[in-house]
C-alpha cells in the first residue's frame, strides 16, 4: 500500500513562489524558462494535480510552437501583438504554476494562519484574505448567470449583455457581503488573533524547498555564466 504524500505546507508554497519570482526576473533565455517551468510541472503531478499538469504542459508546447514555427510566417501587424503577449505568458509561466500549486493546496484558514504566524500586518492579512475570498465567490456567481443565459434560451448576441450587467451588481454585492461577513467574525477586533489550525511543515517540505533553491539557482547561475 503506498502512502500518500501531505498537502503542501503553506510556507513551503509561498518560499516556490518566490524562487519562481526570483527566476523569472532572473532569467536571460528562454530554456531556462522551460527548465523552471518543467520543475513546477512536476511538483504538481507529485502533488497529484493531473489536471494543472496537461494544461500547462500543453499550453507551454503549444506557445514554444507557434512563436517557433506560426509567427514568423504570419504578417508583420500579427508579430506586433501576439509573440509579444505570448512571449509574456511563456515568462511568467513558472509564477503560475507556482501560484496554483499553493493554492491548490491551502485553504483559506491555513492561510491566514501562516500570515499570522510570519506576523504580518493584520491589515495586510484582512486584505488578502478579503481578495482570496471574493474570486471564487465571483466565479460562482459568473457560472450560475451563464446557466441561467442557458436555460432562457438567450442568443448568444444578447448573452453578453445579460452576462455584463448581473455579474457588475453580484460584484457589488458579494464585496458588501464579505466585507459585513469578516465584520461579524471580529476581524476589526484589536485583540491578539488565534487560530485552531496548527501548521507543521515536514521533512518533506524541506525536502522540496531545498531541491527547488538548488535547482533555481544552478538555472539562474548557468544562464550568466553562458
Amino acid at each position: 500500500m503506498t502512502r500518500r504524500i501531505s498537502a503542501l505546507d503553506p510556507r513551503a508554497g509561498i518560499w516556490l513562489l518566490l524562487l519562481a519570482n526570483i527566476g523569472m526576473f532572473c532569467e536571460k533565455y528562454a530554456w531556462q524558462n522551460t527548465a523552471l517551468s518543467v520543475m513546477f510541472l512536476l511538483f504538481l503531478l507529485l502533488y497529484r494535480q493531473y489536471s494543472a499538469v496537461w494544461k500547462g504542459a500543453l499550453l507551454i508546447v503549444v506557445f514554444r510552437l507557434l512563436l517557433k514555427f506560426v509567427f514568423p510566417l504570419c504578417p508583420h501587424i500579427i508579430n506586433m501583438v501576439f509573440p509579444v503577449l505570448i512571449n509574456y505568458t511563456l515568462r511568467m509561466m513558472p509564477c503560475i504554476l507556482a501560484g496554483i500549486l499553493l493554492v491548490r493546496n491551502a485553504s483559506m484558514q491555513k492561510m491566514i494562519a501562516v500570515m499570522r504566524a510570519l506576523h504580518l500586518p493584520q491589515g495586510f492579512i484582512t486584505a488578502i484574505s478579503t481578495t482570496l475570498r471574493y474570486f471564487p465567490a465571483v466565479k460562482d456567481e459568473f457560472g450560475h448567470i451563464r446557466a441561467a443565459a442557458k436555460l432562457q434560451n438567450i442568443p448568444l448576441s444578447e448573452r453578453l449583455e445579460s452576462t455584463i450587467v448581473p455579474i457588475m451588481m453580484s460584484a457589488v454585492n458579494t464585496s458588501d457581503e464579505i466585507a459585513a461577513a469578516a465584520v461579524v467574525r471580529g476581524i476589526e477586533n484589536p485583540c491578539k488573533k488565534t487560530s485552531y489550525i496548527r501548521l507543521r511543515i515536514t521533512a518533506f517540505d524541506w525536502l522540496i524547498m531545498v531541491l527547488a533553491t538548488v535547482y533555481t539557482t544552478a538555472t539562474v547561475w548557468m544562464g550568466y555564466r553562458i
